[in-house]
């Protein structure tokens, strides 16, 4: 009789039963949508500047991170606003004036802590279009100018880290 239980339970977990839970957790997690698979390295665009770029998708990290030059601070009816241009993988550029949501304490072991200014960007990654926060920072020294983190990839997309660029279609650019 135990030999049988274990015939049994082998067959059912290799057909069925996990992927059945999988199913189930996906549903969750998804709220009942399926999630889109994407790579670690997948373009990203910025609809509202007709900006498009690959970027890094980090599940290990929790907010976005955009590379910006010349960034600015300055007041705009007594609130806290950030003027920085933006680049695209051809070198067009674009100015931004944005106001600023908040500033973030970055922690990182081999720098100081540093406090980053955060704004919120409309992008359209792997066919899903949103809003999210961005640091804003100079990322010159990374290989991609952007990072998306967790808060924008939950309930969205999956991240299979063995491939890049397995989401094809572009998003359109423009307002």
């Amino acid at each position: 009789m135990l030999r049988l239980c274990l015939v049994l339970y082998f067959v059912f977990a290799g057909f069925g039963i996990p992927s059945a839970l999988a199913q189930t957790k996906q549903q969750e997690a998804g709220r009942g949508q399926a999630l889109t698979v994407s790579g670690w390295i997948e373009s990203v665009t910025f609809p509202d500047y007709g900006i498009t770029v690959d970027a890094k998708l980090d599940t290990g990290a929790s907010s976005s991170s955009i590379d910006v030059n010349d960034l600015e601070r300055f007041k705009r009816d007594g609130n806290t606003w950030y003027r920085f241009t933006i680049a695209d993988e051809g070198g067009k550029t674009v100015k931004v004036e944005m106001q600023t949501r908040r500033r973030a304490k970055i922690m990182r072991a081999e720098v100081e802590d540093t406090l980053r200014p955060i704004v919120k960007f409309k992008i359209c990654l792997a066919g899903h279009v949103a809003e999210t926060d961005f640091t804003l920072t100079d990322r010159s020294g990374q290989k991609l100018p952007v990072l998306i983190g967790r808060k924008f990839l939950a309930d969205r997309i999956l991240v299979d880290s063995n491939r890049m660029h397995i989401f094809s279609k572009r998003c359109e650019t423009g307002k």
